[in-house]
């Protein structure tokens, strides 16, 4: 076994992935940088008005939970290609995340553009 750090945290062993849903103090910024890299957020903003995914949106969606993997979280998105859905707590959390200052505040040119 060998030991593995995250935000503060040590533990023995394989690191197990946290919801990004639960708050902490770059939850916001870690959610921007997620959206941002998979060039997803016109796709979420959709799927919080309720609106479906069609194909094309499918790997937008799958760079993000790749990226939050890769930053220790839980995937973002689940289903399958035909019907996708934020995970269990994000609605609520995307609502606010799109109307806080650090979303209104980015930097568009960094958004991925497919």
């Amino acid at each position: 076994m060998h030991m593995e750090y995250r935000a503060g945290e040590s533990t023995f062993g394989p690191l197990p992935l946290k919801s990004i849903w639960e708050p902490h103090i770059l939850r916001d910024f870690e959610l921007r940088v997620i959206l941002q890299v998979a060039g997803c957020e016109d796709i979420v903003a959709r799927l919080l008005q309720g609106d479906g995914v069609g194909p094309a949106d499918i790997p937008p969606l799958d760079v993000a939970n790749y990226v939050a993997k890769q930053k220790g979280y839980l995937p973002l998105f689940v289903g399958s290609d035909t019907e996708v859905r934020i995970s269990e707590g994000g609605e609520d959390v995307l609502r606010e995340f799109f109307a806080s200052d650090e979303w209104k505040h980015r930097n568009r040119q960094q958004t991925r553009r497919l």
